[in-house]
């Protein structure tokens, strides 16, 4: 899609595996300004610091792809007063922080949020394999 930005999004991979099952993604505990940010066609990329939040494993890996589909930020169920953006998400195989770290700007992890130019998602998205696969 031309215009398409692609976003980071930083979660525990339980947390991003129920984005997967429920067709949605969060950003910032449910914060709405920047799921407001994204347009329906823009990519999604989600790093997952962690196997599950907040004591997992570390993990250092995106885990989930995917693109935005719903018009606009809706009321989440899971957090009360939190927001959601409809997403078309598919778990892949975990590509280690390492194969990607000059794709993925470390410094800008720790905001959980951030948009990435289409050279470093084409980077990351041409690493990603399907699980199902």
């Amino acid at each position: 899609m031309a215009g398409a930005r692609t976003w980071v999004l930083v979660a525990s991979r339980d947390h991003a595996r129920r984005g997967v099952a429920d067709g949605f993604v969060m950003a910032n505990h449910g914060k709405r300004a920047p799921l407001a940010r994204m347009s329906p066609g823009d990519g999604v990329i989600i790093y997952s610091p962690t196997t599950t939040f907040p004591k997992g494993e570390p993990l250092r890996a995106v885990t989930i792809v995917g693109e935005v589909t719903g018009d606009e930020p809706e009321p989440s169920v899971a957090i009360p007063g939190g927001f959601r953006r409809r997403a078309a998400l598919r778990e892949i195989a975990p590509i280690p922080l390492a194969d990607i770290r000059d794709h993925l700007p470390m410094s800008r992890i720790r905001f959980g949020f951030f948009e990435i130019d289409a050279a470093d998602a084409a980077g990351i998205l041409a690493l990603a394999k399907d699980l199902a696969a």
